[in-house]
């Protein structure tokens, strides 16, 4: 099998440095879960705001426990394999949560401060793919879920797209409003949409969700036939997650990421919502956030790993273990 070392529209290098000013990562880990502080570290006062949940993809009550992490159960369905954090809090907690002053801190830190950066990088990046995939007998229109500064949504426009996105974050929608984007601060099930669309972007979205099936089905009515869905979450199978084992790994975070898909649970739970997976790859910064953990918590030395962080991660991403799992799926 041949695999291109370099693709030649999606493959770039990533300036950690842009992508992560001023210390900005440095700044979510330290405060990832400082609004619920109190909470986390009073089992009595966690229980009044916890609910059980069936599996967000099949449904099923039969699980297994696989482990904990602040204070709250991770286990894997027993029917299709999903991993997923249950008990959870329930609805008002979670929009207490989002919208609290701590979570707008690091929106604005790690969001706000590299907007150019992302729309340059990631958002010329994630464009190109849609254009890549679009059917041209469909109109350009995009509709972008949890679209949070505007990155994607600016670079669309500029590339001929009629693009509209909502995000619930009223930190990261002002900022979008303020440049001039039609984003606006409202669920999915509050837009209202002129016309179905021909694309839907939903990147680092679903894992946020105590019924992700819910919104993945009002974006399935939103589109059209043959139209394609863009879906990027974290991959429970990264090799960030193996180096890094559970406690350290950044992305299994119970307060905030609720459902942990792989590359088969994800397939099978969007053809639960009849989709047709047509693509998927991983990319990842396993090795960058590896580093860093080192850098910061050891004194090992990184050198070698660093001289060859390029090629390892290549062969990463292509194995399936990248961190970034990107799934595309068409309405059929």
């Amino acid at each position: 099998m041949k695999i291109d070392y370099k693709d030649e529209i999606e493959y770039q290098n990533i300036d950690i440095n842009q992508l992560r000013p001023n210390k900005s990562y440095d700044y979510l880990i330290e405060n990832r879960n400082a609004s619920l502080k109190d909470v986390l570290e009073d089992e009595e006062k966690l229980n009044e705001f916890l609910i059980e949940r069936d599996c967000p993809c099949c449904r099923s009550g039969d699980y297994s426990f696989l482990y904990s992490k602040d204070n709250l159960k991770i286990v894997q369905c027993n029917e299709c394999d999903i991993v997923y954090v249950n008990p959870v809090f329930d609805d008002d907690k979670y929009q207490e949560i989002y919208r609290s002053e701590d979570y707008q801190k690091i929106v604005k830190r790690l969001g706000e401060d590299s907007h150019l950066y992302r729309k340059q990088r990631f958002g010329a990046e994630r464009v190109s793919v849609i254009d890549k995939f679009h059917d041209p007998k469909l109109p350009k229109t995009l509709f972008e879920v949890g679209c949070s500064t505007g990155f994607v949504i600016e670079e669309a426009i500029e590339r001929g797209w009629t693009a509209t996105g909502v995000e619930l974050n009223p930190s990261a929608a002002a900022f979008a409003q303020e440049r001039g984007l039609p984003v606006v601060s409202a669920p999915v099930e509050e837009f209202e949409a002129d016309e179905p669309f021909s694309a839907v972007a939903m990147y680092d979205v679903l894992e946020h969700l105590i019924n992700p099936m819910e919104l993945l089905n009002n974006v399935v009515s939103m589109m059209q036939k043959g139209g394609a869905l863009y879906i990027y979450v974290p991959n429970y199978n990264s090799a960030s997650r193996q180096l890094l084992g559970n406690d350290n790994s950044h992305f299994i975070w119970p307060t905030h990421h609720l459902t942990y898909f792989t590359p088969d649970t994800l397939k099978g739970f969007l053809e639960r919502a009849g989709l047709e997976v047509f693509h998927w790859e991983t990319q990842g910064l396993d090795l960058n956030d590896w580093m860093w953990f080192l850098d910061e918590k050891t004194d090992h030395n990184t050198d070698l790993v660093k001289e060859n962080l390029e090629t390892l991660q290549f062969y990463i991403n292509a194995a399936g273990h990248g961190k970034n799992l990107r799934m595309y799926a068409r309405k059929v």
